[in-house]
């Protein structure tokens, strides 16, 4: 309703505008003329203006969501690299745990204690 009663409002003031500005006004680009009343070269710029400040909040808006996409892809790698990470440590931690329980088995052998004994 508000998006409706602006509308409305901004619609009266360009009829106000346009009915007090109705002297003709003739335009070149290049080698074209172009002659029509002073408001529509007012609110034709006007428009024309938000046209491609929409334009760039367009290719801003999708560059943000392409930099975004491209930031969560790369964290989601991360996050999966971690746990493939934290996988392996457990991995080794298991092996090193196994290692120094077989290790402490031959370091108590009577074979060990032999051959550190003889001389070479």
């Amino acid at each position: 309703m508000l998006i409706l009663l602006i509308g409305v409002i901004f619609g009266l003031a360009i009829g106000y505008f346009a009915t007090q500005n109705t002297t003709p006004v003739t335009i070149h680009v290049a080698q074209y003329a172009f002659e029509g009343p002073l408001y529509l070269v007012i609110v034709g710029s006007l428009f024309l203006g938000l046209f491609m400040a929409w334009i760039l909040y367009f290719a801003r808006s999708v560059s943000s969501t392409l930099a975004m996409r491209g930031k969560d892809h790369a964290l989601k790698r991360a996050r999966q690299a971690v746990a493939d990470l934290e996988l392996r440590v457990r991995e080794l931690q298991a092996e090193n745990t196994h290692l120094k329980t077989d290790r402490s088995y031959s370091f108590e052998s009577p074979n060990r204690t032999r051959d550190i004994a003889q001389p070479s």
